[in-house]
């Protein structure tokens, strides 16, 4: 199917939109500013439907001090004015407008009930006075800031039942606060044209949100299960669609959030064209981006969102642009990256009919959104103009979602057509690799000839060595032997040697340098004294049993009731506060008849204080006492055993 055609339709009813609105900028926000007589709606029997937006006279209260009473007397009824436009009072938005509507019933039919309803939403407050018996009037409010409860009528719009029967004639009244200049749609209907056009417009806008929550769901899915980055962009254009719909008709006020008016501020026109906009431009990006790359494309679409994020900033919060001015600078900035899309699909030869339709689409439906804040009509009939986004949307969605699903069958043609070909680089392969098979088993063959006489010779010569291996399997046994025995000659040798030399040093006079070889440090010196303590066996000081754990520091914990003695403990050398090799040495001194140093040499040899030196002779000397000594030349270890604790 060519695309060009409809293009063609799309792109005349996109300049209809931009003819339209610049034809009627100059003449939107006109006034009449000449006072006049109250305007009267007249109700006949020709129409069951009145669209009353340009019926109506107003007055602008900039104080909003105003009350009621006061717009009804002569001084403010002659300030009324005749509406001729949409917006009504274009002059200042913050301002309360009360709106005058008189009516008169010129039907034939009695008891018949009739309906006033205000389209739109996201009024903030509107107060409908309605004549009651007498003078009196009683008051009706609503609006977005007010909580959906209160509404007398549970309807997305603003709707009031008019006490008003035929023939008779009636003012009412409209207070309406509201937040910017926005176009109005007044409407007077019958009961049975008010259920009808109820009723349709509720199972139309459940069909459409039906079907974009169906289609959100879905590509959720499609997240979930492929993790495919086009499908959360994708979500996140529906979801965009969604709530600028919620936005647009009120549905999200009524149904999901009608406690909490504040939400409403997130729909506001500002932040849903935004998010609209945005959530478009990116998916359509992400969409191009996957089939071919293109820095170009991606620059110009990021350059787009932000100027019109830029530019719709400006219009709210900065100065003011004129309305013809935004339409074309938003067209100019919008149509740059959709064209830019459209020129990298074109090169590539993917620029289908779905994917033109949909940008098309959503070039219009922006457009049509933004060209409404200034009142352009493109139809006569009011509701098509109310829900002309919804349709487009829609379309929008649906061309999206085909174009998606014919990226799909794209990508999986030119995964096909890969396959295709590294098949056929597979088969070139296994036939080069047969060739190759075929050559080595020429070769395998050959060799295995000759491998097989080897093996025959060298069989021979295993039976021969196997029998040397058994011969000298005996010898290493009876060489193991041996080895083992001398290995216990060896331990028995280096143990007697060190006792040997224990003893030696015990009888010769060292000094403290040549004494430290034996005795290095404290764990020599506590193996020395645990071999001395417990040469006759251990024995549990508290239990009396006699099988122990050795320590690392030469300690004995008992295997029955885990008492703990250490090497030093109960011996002259139990809580000395100094190391424990000095202390030996002094106690080897004490023991030595041809060595006599006197306090300061001994202090200043070991490297101790004067008076810890004496302090430990004392209690060697009192050792002595306590064992009566008899001053034998090894008789330094009954010494070192003495426990100087115990009485």
């Amino acid at each position: 199917m060519k695309t060009e055609p409809v293009l063609r339709l799309l792109m005349r009813i996109f300049f209809l939109i931009i003819l339209s609105f610049l034809s009627s900028s100059g003449k939107v926000f006109a006034q009449n500013s000449n006072n006049s007589k109250p305007t009267t709606i007249r109700l006949t029997d020709d129409s069951l439907h009145f669209h009353i937006t340009e019926l109506v006279d107003f007055y602008l209260d900039k104080s909003k001090e105003l009350r009621f009473e006061d717009i009804i007397s002569p001084v403010y009824q002659s300030k009324f004015r005749k509406s001729s436009n949409s917006y009504i009072e274009s002059e200042d938005a913050e301002g309360a407008l009360w709106v005058r509507i008189s009516v008169k019933n010129e039907r034939s039919r009695q008891n018949e009930a009739w309906f006033f309803e205000s389209w739109g939403f996201d009024i903030g407050k509107i107060a409908f006075y309605m004549p009651d018996k007498g003078n009196s009037y009683f008051k009706n409010e609503s609006g977005y800031a007010l909580p959906f409860a209160e509404r007398e009528i549970k309807h997305k719009n603003f709707n009031q039942v008019l006490n008003i029967r035929s023939g008779e004639t009636k003012t009412f009244y409209l207070r309406i606060e509201r937040s910017y200049l926005m176009g109005f749609s007044f409407h007077l209907r019958s009961h049975g044209s008010f259920i009808g056009h109820a009723s349709n417009e509720y199972f139309l806008l459940g069909i459409y949100y039906g079907v974009l929550t169906i289609v959100l769901f879905f590509s959720l899915y499609l997240l979930i299960k492929q993790r495919d980055p086009l499908y959360a962009y994708f979500s996140f254009f529906l979801f965009s669609c969604i709530w600028y719909s919620l936005g647009r008709d009120g549905l999200g006020f009524q149904y999901l959030w009608p406690g909490y008016p504040q939400i409403n501020l997130l729909t506001k026109r500002l932040f849903t064209q935004l998010l609209l906009v945005v959530s478009a431009l990116l998916f359509s990006n992400h969409f191009v981006q996957k089939l071919q790359k293109s820095r170009v494309a991606k620059k110009v679409t990021w350059t787009a969102i932000a100027m019109i994020v830029f530019l719709t900033l400006n219009q709210e919060y900065g100065a003011k642009l004129p309305d013809a001015y935004m339409l074309v600078l938003f067209t100019g900035i919008l149509s740059a990256p959709i064209l830019m899309m459209l020129r990298v699909l074109k090169k590539i030869n993917q620029m289908s009919w779905a994917h033109s339709f949909a940008m098309v689409c959503m070039l219009i439906g922006l457009l049509q959104s933004y060209a409404s804040e200034a009142n352009v009509e493109l139809f006569n009939n009011p509701i098509i103009n109310w829900y002309f986004a919804n349709p487009v949307i829609f379309a929008e969605v649906v061309f999206f979602s085909i174009s998606i699903f014919s990226q799909i069958g794209y990508l999986q043609k030119k995964s096909i057509i890969a396959d295709r070909e590294l098949n056929m680089v597979l088969i070139e392969k296994n036939k080069l690799q047969d060739e190759l098979n075929n050559k080595l088993k020429k070769r395998v063959k050959k060799r295995t000839e000759k491998i097989r006489a080897m093996a025959n010779e060298l069989s021979l010569k295993n039976r021969q060595l196997l029998l040397a291996n058994n011969k000298l399997r005996k010898l290493n046994e009876e060489v193991t032997s041996e080895n083992v025995n001398l290995s216990l000659t060896n331990q028995e040798l280096k143990e007697g040697i060190e006792k040997t030399t224990q003893a030696m040093v015990l009888m010769k006079g060292f000094d403290f340098q040549e004494f430290k070889k034996i005795f290095p440090d404290r764990d020599a010196c506590c193996k020395f004294l645990s071999e001395l303590k417990w040469a006759d066996g251990y024995h549990c000081r508290k239990c009396g049993y006699n099988k122990a754990t050795i320590s690392k520091s030469f300690g004995r914990r008992c295997r029955s009731c885990n008492y703990n003695e250490s090497a030093t403990s109960n011996t002259l050398f139990h809580k000395i506060k100094f190391p424990i090799e000095k202390a030996f040495y002094m106690l080897y001194l004490s023991n030595r008849k041809d060595v006599n140093m006197t306090l300061n040499e001994l202090s200043e040899t070991i490297d101790l204080r004067r008076e810890t030196c004496w302090a430990f002779k004392n209690k060697i000397e009192a050792s002595k006492e306590k064992i009566s000594f008899d001053g034998e030349l090894n008789g330094w270890e009954k010494l070192a055993l003495v426990d100087m604790e115990s009485k």
